[in-house]
């Protein structure tokens, strides 16, 4: 193995403590798209976990990228972003100079994979190699060579980790693969495969030495046994996991469970099951030694460090585990990494910004990207940011939050879930309101009327309900709509309701109840929003086939005709639609539609229709788009788990 030089050592112990000392929310502004100011959340949890060799780093797959931890103190250390797609593998060099990561992007018939090199310790990235359809890499044991799998011809490459040049090939599979790892003495290399085998190479002769069959279903994932004797593969859909003789080829035993992982010494091994729950087994007399309690979702990756006294785990309830194994005591959870955010809202002084997600979270945050309030569970907190002050209450959604929205006055908080139920929060005291409940399905958009009296629901029960804010009482149901009601939205002045759902934008009289106008829109609306005058409705719609195009309408609020369209080049549907405030500007967040895949903001020349400006660094689909009162800022909420801040004062992109 290449030792570590002094230098290096001590670059990487003043990087950490560099990082470790600083403010806890300079990670906002790392690794930010041009054009973006700040980003709040870290993302959702995607994918693999790993402790680095010399147990000092925590690497964490996220929907923006990797993000490196110390693993004593549990602050950040550094995000490598820049991922197009997700990420499907992160290694370690065995030195902890490089950390090498897979990233996949694409669909099926247009799928590719890049090979990341970064260095660990300036955060800048060594080299990219083009890996077609990889999903995975490890490092050989002197980390100077890097084995990968291709896909498209079911090979297995050794690569010059400082050239990049392919040094050997092995072949054989007759599926795709999906693992690969290296023994301890570097002899062996074990991939494993769809062709439901496990192979085992000779690394000097490149001839195989043993295929391993039994899985019932695509095999997807190995370990081998710090000592090299024992390799463990994993099953795609049975949660299956079968543990070799590497020596003889046989079947030892099989274990249920899923993300198999080795402790340092061999003696144990850990699975985990979709029930959040995480057991760890005798390897040598196959016996259950404990069962590790406490996740409330599928457990995505685990991980022992190097010294054996803790297992790491990631769920994708959006949290980090960190397990005493002696005692099966939680020691340590990190709460930061988020799942998708399905709305984002301005409080009207601009100083706060409201978030609600797929998680049954909600987050408030200050414009310094201080977090405000965190809901998660069963509980939501309020900050006072001058005193700091944190109050509690109970939290109401058993469900995902799919819109929320400040009152006029920002000192009520509405939020619709996909339980049915509608909740009020008090911004000041930090306490729960009554509930408003009545609707049958989930409800998928809330908004406040201009006084600030009345709240408007749309709900997938295909109604339009009006509530009164103060006593919690419904006022008026409105159901013309034939399917959901994916987004509602008042006038300026307040007399008009428009609500959007499939195929149609019903106009309302609010005072009345009754139907003003319909308006009749090819495929899904998504989103309706008027301008500030009250003249235009801007509305969206889905794409469902190839070759359509990102088509938003702006309609004639009088007269219910299209005034103008606009539409780009991408066949991609718009799902958030917001009006600058002096309603020269339309901002648009997009989704991955057809074949195509599209996360990002368009800002539109209301008066031309033309494409002003492009904003991209989302990773995934952007549900939500909302301008700052002033004007000056652009938040977006995106499925990749974060928030972005992008500032419009910033030159242009195209």
């Amino acid at each position: 193995m290449k030792s570590t030089t002094l230098t290096t050592v001590t670059l990487l112990l003043m990087a950490l403590l560099i990082s470790t000392t600083a403010p806890a929310q300079d990670y906002t502004r790392w690794g930010l798209p041009d054009g973006a100011k700040m980003r709040l959340g870290k993302g959702a949890l995607t994918g693999e976990i790993t402790y680095s060799p010399d147990g000092r780093l925590l690497a964490v797959s996220s929907a923006i990228g990797v993000w490196l931890y110390n693993a004593y103190t549990f602050q950040e250390v550094a995000l490598f972003p820049g991922h197009i797609g997700t990420v499907n593998s992160i290694h370690f060099s065995p030195d902890v100079e490089t950390l090498a990561i897979v990233s996949r992007a694409g669909y099926a018939g247009d799928r590719f994979s890049t090979i990341y090199l970064w260095d660990i310790t300036t955060v800048k990235l060594k080299k990219t190699l083009d890996g077609a359809l990889v999903d995975d890499v490890c490092f050989f044991p002197d980390g100077q060579t890097l084995a990968s799998d291709k896909n498209g011809d079911y090979t297995i490459y050794l690569r010059d980790v400082n050239t990049g040049v392919i040094q050997k090939t092995f072949k054989g599979h007759t599926g795709s693969i999906g693992s690969v790892r290296f023994s301890p003495d570097g002899n062996t290399l074990a991939s494993a495969s769809y062709d439901k085998t496990v192979r085992l190479w000779d690394v000097n002769t490149g001839a195989l030495k043993k295929t391993l069959t039994g899985h019932i279903d695509e095999d997807y994932h190995l370990s081998i046994s710090p000592n090299g004797q024992t390799l463990v593969s994993e099953g795609w859909n049975n949660e299956k996991i079968r543990l070799w003789d590497v020596a003889t080829g046989t079947l030892r035993n099989t274990f249920t469970g899923r993300s198999a992982r080795f402790s340092p010494d061999g003696n144990t091994l850990a699975s985990a099951s979709r029930d959040g729950k995480i057991r760890l087994w005798d390897v040598k007399t196959s016996e259950l030694r404990q069962t590790l309690t406490g996740h409330t979702g599928n457990v995505i990756s685990m991980c022992f460090a190097p010294d054996g006294n803790t297992l790491a785990s990631s769920c994708s309830d959006s949290t980090i585990h960190f397990w005493d194994v002696k005692t099966s005591e939680r020691c340590q959870t990190l709460i930061s990494h988020t799942r998708g955010i399905n709305s984002v809202g301005f409080a009207p002084d601009g100083q706060m910004l409201v978030s609600g997600g797929a998680d049954s979270t909600m987050d408030l945050w200050n414009v310094w990207g201080e977090k405000t309030q965190t809901s998660s569970g069963s509980t939501i907190g309020l900050w006072d940011v001058t005193t700091g002050e944190r109050r509690q209450t109970p939290i109401g959604h058993t469900r995902g939050i799919n819109s929320v929205c400040f009152s006029p006055n920002g000192q009520i908080l509405a939020s619709g879930g996909g339980d049915g139920m509608i909740w009020l929060w008090d911004v000041l005291t930090g306490t729960l309101r009554k509930p408003f409940i009545g609707h049958t399905d989930a409800v998928k958009s809330v908004c406040f009327s201009p006084n600030g009296q009345t709240l408007a629901s749309g709900s997938e029960d295909q109604t339009v309900r009006l509530w009164d804010v103060a006593t919690g009482e419904l006022q008026q149901m409105l159901k013309e709509h034939t399917n959901a009601v994916s987004s509602v939205g008042f006038s300026p002045d307040g007399n008009i309701l428009a609500s959007g759902g499939s195929n149609t934008i019903l106009l309302w009289d609010v005072n009345t109840g009754t139907l003003r106008k319909t308006l009749t829109s090819s495929f899904d609306v998504l989103s309706v929003r008027f301008s500030p005058d009250g003249q235009t409705l801007a509305s969206s719609r889905t794409v469902q086939v190839e070759g359509d195009v990102d088509t938003i309408y702006l309609w004639d609020v009088n007269t219910g005709k299209v005034k103008k369209t606009l539409t780009s080049d991408i066949d991609s549907s718009a799902l958030s639609l917001c009006f600058s405030p002096d309603g020269n500007t339309l901002a648009s967040g997009s989704s991955e539609a057809a074949e195509a895949w599209d996360s990002a903001i368009r800002l539109w020349d209301v008066k031309t229709g033309q494409l002003r400006q492009t904003l991209t660094g989302h990773t995934a689909p952007v549900n939500s788009v909302c301008f700052s009162p002033d004007g000056q800022t652009l938040a977006s909420g995106s499925e990749d788990g974060t928030v972005l801040l992008w500032d419009l004062h910033r030159p242009e992109q195209k």
